[in-house]
C-alpha cells in the first residue's frame, strides 16, 4: 500500500513535466514593441530573410513588412543555417532574448574603426570579407557609417544602448520561396 502513495506523486510530477509550453503566435514588430514582454518565452513569428552570415553559418536577419528587424541564431549548436532560406519568408518558432548594445561599446568601435556584423553588431567574424574592405580602403567609412547608425538609434530613442532582439530558433520552414 505505502508503494501506490509513492508513485501517485511521481506519475503526477511526470505527467506535469509532459505539458506543452505556450507559443505566442505574434508580428515581429509586436515583437520588437513589445520585446520586454516577450523575452523569455516561445513565440511563433515570419518575416523574409534579408542577410544570411556566410562566416558561421549561425545568423539570419529576419525583416517584417514594416522594416522591423530580427536576429535569428539555431537553438542547437549544431545546426548551421544553410544560404538557401535568404530572401525567402519564413515561419519560425524560438524563444526571444534580448540584448543591448551600450554607448561604451560603440565608442570603442569608433576608436577602432571596427567592422560590425549586419545582423547583431557585433564584430564581424569574416575575416575574408573585412580583409577586402580593409584593401579596398572602405573599411574605416562602413565602420564610420556603423558607429553613426547605432548613435541616431541611440538619440531617437533617448537611451544609451540600442536593443538586438533574437529569436533562438526552434524550428524554421520556409512558407514563400
Amino acid at each position: 500500500m505505502n508503494k501506490r502513495f509513492f508513485l501517485i506523486p511521481i506519475i503526477i510530477l511526470g505527467l506535469l513535466s509532459c505539458k506543452e509550453e505556450k507559443v505566442d503566435v505574434v508580428a515581429l514588430d509586436q515583437l520588437i514593441e513589445d520585446v520586454e514582454y516577450f523575452e523569455g518565452k516561445r513565440i511563433e513569428t515570419e518575416g523574409l530573410a534579408v542577410h544570411f552570415c556566410g562566416a558561421e553559418e549561425k545568423k539570419l536577419k529576419l525583416k517584417s513588412a514594416n522594416g522591423s528587424i530580427v536576429k535569428v541564431v539555431p537553438d542547437n549548436i549544431l545546426v548551421q543555417f544553410n544560404a538557401k532560406l535568404k530572401h525567402k519568408k519564413l515561419k519560425l518558432t524560438g524563444r526571444v532574448e534580448c540584448e543591448k548594445i551600450e554607448r561604451a561599446f560603440v565608442d570603442e568601435i569608433a576608436r577602432e574603426k571596427t567592422l560590425l556584423c549586419h545582423i547583431d553588431h557585433t564584430p564581424c567574424l569574416d575575416k575574408d570579407w573585412v580583409k577586402r574592405k580593409q584593401e579596398t580602403g572602405v573599411a574605416d567609412s562602413l565602420s564610420a557609417a556603423e558607429v553613426k547608425s547605432l548613435r541616431d538609434k541611440m538619440q531617437k530613442s533617448g537611451k544609451d544602448y540600442v536593443r538586438v532582439v533574437s529569436i533562438l530558433a526552434e524550428k524554421i520552414e520556409i512558407i514563400e520561396e
